[in-house]
């Protein structure tokens, strides 16, 4: 074959390639390559049409920027350029592009936040349309959901026609904190961000902890009144936008120093990063520069592309979540990532391990996504025994497995599959939720095995099993006793603990405190609630929760199992009605209205700080709002802080909340 040939199919190949990478990442909010290889292929691309231009597609990727377009929303032309960066991984390449572009003039460098693009119109001063980048010329319109964040100015100082560039994103506490609620659903910040304003309904985007970090601006009939980005930012200020942390203007000669100043600090920072972007300050100079149809070329991305090993995969295997989820990961070689030994790294999924081609036998690269989870990002030597293929069935009860709610993962529906029954267990017992001291996943496993304990009910008559339990090996009087002694406690715990560590679908502990505060004490009152007529009707008047949790609040309280596992619970002691909080005769916080976010070095958990609150007058809540007098905060807080702020609620970190139990003369323990 000669070479032009063999170019010709290769550009076939890429073009097909690359497309299908960008509908993954825009489209499906669901990458499986990382920003490097996309570059590569996008990179070897480029080299192959300009050595053939004879063989450049018409529809060419390199042409034009990946598309998140959607059918369910209206279109939008957009009035300014929405273009791509072009990435840098290293500082050499950096230097190359600054001595080209002009190492003496001044660039601003700032954090490349790992989020949702979008562009924000404003006429006359007032917000008018959200667009989502979509192809670059035309995005999708989401402005319902976009005016959900509240940082978001709607109207500005002057009567400006703008158009203002951002990033929506979340914090990873804000995150986690969200996901923790859905049971672990969904698989980072980036994702859960970019889904989020494409959702139906904008009253649960609202739910979410959704934040935004502007970077540009553009009058929509020109620059006028901007010579620098100096200038665009300051007007951005001026109006309350939110801008990202850090952004500074340095000479380009002292550009590679700032850059790695910032890569000290990154994984400090509480929003997900992909990287550096670097632009030139004047804009005079940038317009003599110009742009291609891809990427402006008086701006870079610098990307902190994340450290990868090479190992082998020694064997996959899966789990079945509580919800039924099956998750593979692959065994592999032991390699040394981020400080720490890994032997274990994710495959996500069935779709995942089909697009890398993963299976036993093959040679891959590993990294630790975020720092924290280790990942097979590629394969780089074929497995022998071909593609690995999860089961079709559940293979702890022989359930078809089947994907649920258009969801790319597959699940086991049945809820006494094992697996299920034996993690259920797991997260009852475990710290967040009902606490049950000595008891963790070996001690449950061991017992579920022996079929002590098939059912969280099953746990409260365990102490039947004492002599059985003191034979069994490494367990004794001592440990025995621990376990009995941390059951009989947990019947202490309330509603507020109970109700989520049944690990209800949708039922976590935010929720949980909502209904609480809104008169749905008891599981009683829910069950009385699901029988009314207008039940639906009634748990809409309820700030915080949506139509999903709504729905899954009823089949909850209407559910025969549910209802019968709650009841043999009550018959033995637990607590199925939040307790009246104990009030003391130091009414201090009386007429306060307090909420709490992030850790604490002297209140764990941190609702010992609110209920403290209470016991002395207060009132406690779990969401900011008007009627808020006072936010707790420590380090990790999230969007309660922002909201707090905007606002005007009062402000208390956790030594000024000490000094003020101290001056009021209030008692407490760590």
């Amino acid at each position: 074959m000669d070479k032009e040939k063999e170019a010709k199919n290769r550009i076939k190949f890429l073009v097909k390639e690359i497309k299908l990478h960008n509908e993954r990442y825009y489209k499906d909010n669901s990458p499986t390559i990382t920003d490097f290889e996309y570059d590569q292929l996008l990179g070897e691309l480029k080299k192959l049409e300009k050595e053939y231009p004879q063989l450049k597609l018409k529809d060419s990727p390199t042409d034009s920027v990946g598309s998140d377009l959607s059918t369910q929303f209206t279109k939008f032309k957009h009035q300014i350029p929405v273009l791509s960066l072009e990435n840098t991984y290293n500082t050499d390449d950096l230097s190359e592009w600054l001595h080209k572009t002009d190492i003496e003039a001044k660039y601003s460098l700032e954090w490349k936040i790992d989020g949702a693009s979008m562009v924000l119109y404003y006429i006359d001063g007032r917000l008018e349309t959200c667009v989502t980048r979509g192809t670059g010329g035309i995005g999708d319109v989401v402005t319902e959901n976009v005016k959900t964040i509240k940082s978001i100015p709607l109207t500005l100082k002057k009567p400006l026609n703008l158009a203002v560039r951002g990033e929506i994103y979340m914090n990873f506490s804000d995150f986690e904190e969200f996901n923790e609620e859905y049971g672990g659903k969904f698989a980072n910040p980036r994702n859960l961000s970019a889904g989020s304003i494409k959702h139906k309904d904008p009253e649960e985007v609202a739910k979410r902890p959704l934040r935004i970090f502007v970077y540009d601006a553009f009058l929509t009939k020109g620059r006028q009144g901007f010579n620098t980005h100096e200038d665009i930012l300051e007007l951005l200020k001026s109006n309350s936008f939110p801008l990202a942390p850090d952004t500074m203007i340095v000479k380009g000669k002292d550009l590679i120093s700032s850059v790695e100043t910032f890569r000290k600090k990154k994984d400090k920072m509480p929003f997900p990063i992909d990287g550096l972007v670097i632009k030139l300050n004047d804009l005079s100079k940038r317009e003599s520069l110009g742009e291609t149809s891809h990427s402006p070329r008086w701006a870079r991305a610098f990307k902190f592309e994340a450290l990868m090993k090479e190992s082998t995969i020694e064997d996959i295997d899966f789990a079945i979540g509580r919800t039924g989820k099956i998750t593979p990961r692959a065994k592999i070689s032991p390699i040394q990532l981020a400080g720490t030994t890994v032997t274990y790294a994710t495959l996500h999924n069935q779709d995942y391990i089909d697009t890398l081609g993963a299976g036993i036998g093959a040679k891959v690269l590993v990294s630790k996504r975020g720092e924290i989870i280790p990942a097979v990002e590629k394969v780089i030597s074929e497995p022998k025994a071909g593609i690995f293929k999860l089961p079709k069935q559940c293979p702890a009860c022989k359930t078809k497995l089947v994907k649920v709610d258009e969801s790319v993962d597959y699940f086991c529906t049945n809820r006494h599959c094992p697996e299920r029954e034996k993690n259920t267990l797991v997260f009852f017992c475990s710290k967040k939720q009902m606490n049950i001291e000595g008891l963790g996943e070996k001690q449950l496993v061991l017992f579920y095995e022996k079929s002590w304990v098939r059912s969280i009910a099953d746990l409260y008559s365990l102490k039947e099993r004492r002599q059985d339990m003191v034979q069994l090996d490494g367990f004794g009087e001592k440990s025995t006793e621990i376990i009995l002694s941390g059951i009989e406690r947990s019947k202490e715990k309330d509603f507020r603990f109970t109700l989520p560590s049944l690990g209800l679908n949708e039922i976590g502990h935010k929720v949980t405190e909502i209904l609480i505060e809104n008169g749905y004490d008891s599981w009683e009152k829910l069950v009385k609630l699901s029988k009314k007529e207008n039940a639906e009707e009634e748990l809409k008047e309820v700030h915080g929760i949506g139509p999903r949790t709504i729905q899954a609040l009823l089949f909850h309280t209407k559910d025969k199992e549910t209802n019968q596992l709650i009841q043999q619970l009550i018959k033995f002691g637990l607590k199925f009605t939040a307790d009246v909080q104990e009030k003391s005769e130091i009414q201090s916080f009386a007429g306060q209205s307090w909420c709490v976010t992030g850790s604490f070095e002297n209140f764990q958990p941190r609702d010992k700080a609110m209920d403290l609150i209470v016991k002395h007058g207060g009132k406690k809540v779990s969401s900011i709002s008007s009627k808020t007098t006072h936010l707790l905060y420590g380090p990790g807080a999230g969007s309660k802080l922002d909201k707090a702020k905007e606002l005007s609620v009062t402000l208390v970190n956790e030594e000024e909340f000490l000094r003020i139990l101290k001056k009021e003369g209030i008692p407490f323990q760590t």
